[in-house]
């Protein structure tokens, strides 16, 4: 008998303990890489505001850091679910043993510029300049590189200064010669110093190298794949919500970037007219490759050590939602995977 009740009491705590345990696992830790957010970054906030998570039973938490190597790392130390990382750091950290993989990739395209001063008119006057980044092996040290190769000039050429990650400030005080900047804030400096100058559109420049991705770890995966999978759907659904609702999902942008109204719309337009975002996956095989491939040529990958497509992604939460939501083909913004 004693043990009868013994054993009672046992699966009475258990199943008190289950509710707890699922509602764990619908609880997810987003890291956003900059605060206030950028535009190309919002997705994720506009499925939140229009409750696109709630509806996939998933509670979603965000956390604002300063750049997407600190998002990528506290994804890997399990400070936060997920990262939305520089899509070349993230593939770096694999190739170096890190246990994660690339889920989505709603913003494939790198939409940041070089902007310069006035008397930097082209790639080919960078030699001696000063270049301005966040980190070394961060998102605009990796781009300004980038913009080195195709002017054939030696990095140890210029000057690399590490500026904080709101590059607008450091430029227009002519503190650094050039700064990544994104859509928006190269808006507002040139607002501010008119003869600032876009001197390479990096989704020109580069354009199949990946730019930010949706990064997890295997345990993640493995504890909370429900969750994740509702994750993808909401952020695949404001992904095109930003084609087909700009009036809905304006207001969101405004909120959380706290930009100037007529500052996020003037960006947003020019993003959404030079497809910014995917609103499918976004992990297509070729871009991830070029990418991977880069990262070897350029030595931040060792020779023979650059991973497998298969090995860098997921894909199984956008493949399922995309069969629920169906495939999107445009006619605004087809998908370039």
């Amino acid at each position: 008998m004693n043990f009868s009740r013994t054993k009672l009491a046992l699966l009475a705590a258990a199943a008190l303990a289950l509710p707890a345990t699922a509602n764990a696992q619908t609880k997810l830790i987003l890291a956003l890489p900059t605060t206030p957010p950028n535009i190309i970054h919002t997705p994720a906030l506009i499925a939140k505001d229009l409750g696109l998570y709630k509806k996939e039973g998933v509670e979603l938490t965000t956390i604002q850091l300063e750049g997407g190597v600190y998002t990528y790392r506290a994804t890997v130390a399990g400070n936060a679910d997920i990262a939305l990382a520089s899509g070349a750091f993230a593939i770096v950290g694999k190739a170096k043993g890190a246990p994660t993989k690339l889920i989505l990739a709603s913003a494939p395209k790198i939409e940041a510029s070089m902007v310069a001063a006035k008397d930097v008119a082209s790639m080919a006057d960078l030699k001696g300049k000063r270049i301005g980044i966040q980190e070394p092996g961060g998102y605009a040290d990796v781009l300004s590189r980038g913009v080195l190769r195709a002017a054939k000039i030696d990095p140890k050429d210029v000057n690399f200064v590490s500026i904080a990650s709101e590059d607008v400030p450091a430029l227009v005080a002519g503190q650094v010669d050039t700064a990544m900047l994104h859509v928006e804030q190269e808006i507002v400096a040139r607002n501010k110093v008119p003869s600032l100058h876009s001197i390479a559109r990096m989704w020109e420049v580069q354009p199949k190298n990946l730019s930010t991705v949706m990064a997890v770890t295997d345990k993640t995966i493995a504890e909370k794949r429900a969750a994740l999978k509702g994750f993808v759907k909401a952020n695949i659904e404001a992904t095109r919500m930003i084609y087909t609702d700009k009036a809905k999902v304006l207001p969101i942008i405004v909120k959380y970037t706290e930009l100037p109204k007529d500052v996020a719309e003037k960006a947003l337009d020019f993003m959404i007219k030079n497809c910014m975002w995917d609103a499918n996956s976004g992990l297509g095989a070729s871009r991830i490759n070029f990418t991977a491939n880069l990262m070897e040529k350029v030595g931040n990958i060792p020779k023979g050590k650059v991973p497998k497509y298969e090995d860098l992604i997921d894909a199984s939460f956008a493949n399922d939602a995309i069969k629920e939501l169906g495939e999107w083909k445009g006619p605004i913004c087809p998908s370039d995977n």
